[in-house]
């Protein structure tokens, strides 16, 4: 397996002296161009922000975050021998690496199993110094990661309900930005925001699965967390959370992990090692997307919900597609809640994606439901907790979860 050399560091000098090296060099917190991959430039900037300057520890998780994000985007899968599993070997500089490096092997087993490559990490001085500045008043007391999602538009409407002040923390696209915005402003958290943007460029071509983009979330959140209260409420439901593959090829390629238990579990305990003070909540874990709508009732959901955003593919439509299995769980969910869907589908009938293979493969999943060991399923696509009663409640949950998706596709004429 051939291994890929990744320096990442702040400094221009020793990112060409990594390049003339043979290695590939990415340019932290630095405006990229064609000869020197760079991701991050406007962070420092956007920092400020928050209400509290991010501490030393909290910093150097974005630059690790950075890294991974940059090196997942500029590392092909294609050129992997099994055209997916990569071998990345990289470097990062930090302002305090010590206690990164004491945790190293441990990061690198919660990136495999995030991104489904083989990582080895290093960690050395000379990483950028967090932004320093005054800190303001706020009346914030706790943070929420929003995607711009169903799922995030009713966990803030949850915090709301609370009595909570959120602090909505967003990484931008060019899609969800203009959704995340618009929707924080009816939940009138328009001034309560951050929203980092990574802006990674220099590569004529860029890996577009991004399976490490998802750790950039979980870094702008510890940014915001620390200062206030420290907990960072991650709102996923459970089917998704899960994510058991809907096929057994879908185990590695078309299965994401970003908010299953276990690697939520595992990035708890890293941020516990290196004393970052942040705790990692999902409140709807053992919940289906159809049951938080349902039992969400803050009564602007049925009029936001439709322009909220959950679609997996559908930025190069720049609509929601229909047919991904975000699209298919999103729909399942309106119809389990009895909510109006009026989500401006680019396939709105789904009989005329018969042939898609997510369509294909989310048909043949609820037809398992009938005669596969749901336990085991729920467990294919990682550890699930070995308590028997909490495991038990996940897999549930995905058996709920399905059952909607079901439910969904009962009623059409398939072709």
């Amino acid at each position: 397996m051939v291994t890929t050399l990744v320096t990442a560091t702040p400094d221009a000098a020793r990112a060409l002296a990594a390049q003339a090296a043979g290695r590939l060099a990415i340019a932290l917190f630095q405006v990229g161009r064609e000869t020197m991959p760079g991701v991050g430039h406007g962070l420092p900037h956007s920092a400020r922000a928050l209400p509290h300057p991010p501490t030393t520890r909290a910093w150097d998780f974005l630059s690790i975050a950075l890294a991974v994000f940059g090196a997942d985007r500029f590392v092909l899968r294609s050129d992997a021998a099994d055209g997916w599993t990569r071998m990345i070997e990289m470097e990062v500089e930090l302002v305090e690496p010590d206690p990164w490096t004491a945790i190293a092997p441990r990061l690198a087993a919660a990136l495999r199993f995030l991104t489904g490559d083989i990582w080895i990490l290093s960690f050395r001085a000379g990483g950028a110094a967090p932004p320093t500045f005054q800190p303001r008043l706020s009346d914030r007391d706790s943070v929420c990661l929003f995607s711009g999602g169903l799922d995030s538009l009713i966990g803030a409407m949850g915090l709301l309900a609370e009595g909570r002040r959120p602090l909505l923390v967003s990484q931008a696209s060019p899609v969800e930005g203009p959704v995340q915005a618009y929707l924080a402003d009816r939940l009138g958290l328009a001034d309560h925001r951050f929203v980092g943007r990574a802006t990674e460029r220099g590569m004529e071509t860029y890996e577009q699965s991004s399976r490490g983009r998802s750790i950039l979330f979980f870094a702008y959140g510890a940014l915001a967390a620390e200062g206030l209260g420290g907990v960072l409420t991650v709102p996923e439901n459970g089917l998704i959370s899960i994510n058991p593959p809907l096929t057994n090829r879908r185990i590695g390629s078309l299965s994401t992990r970003t908010t299953h238990p276990h690697f939520i579990s595992e990035l708890q305990s890293i941020f516990a090692a290196v004393g970052l003070n942040v705790r990692l909540h999902n409140p709807y874990g053992l919940r289906t997307k159809g049951e938080m709508l349902a039992e969400c009732d803050d009564p602007r959901l049925p009029q936001l919900a439709s322009l909220s955003y959950s679609c997996g593919k559908g930025k190069r439509l720049n609509r929601q597609c229909g047919r991904c299995v975000p699209c298919l769980i999103r729909r399942a969910s309106f119809a389990k809640a009895g909510v109006p869907d009026a989500t401006d589908y680019h396939v709105p009938l789904l009989a005329d994606a018969a042939r898609n293979d997510d369509v294909q493969a989310a048909r043949w999943a609820v037809e398992q439901l009938k005669t596969r060991d749901l336990s085991r399923w729920a467990g294919a696509a990682g550890p699930l907790p070995r308590d028997t009663a909490e495991r038990a409640q996940y897999v549930d949950v995905v058996r709920r979860g399905l059952g909607e998706l079901r439910d969904l596709f009962a009623p059409i004429s398939w072709p």
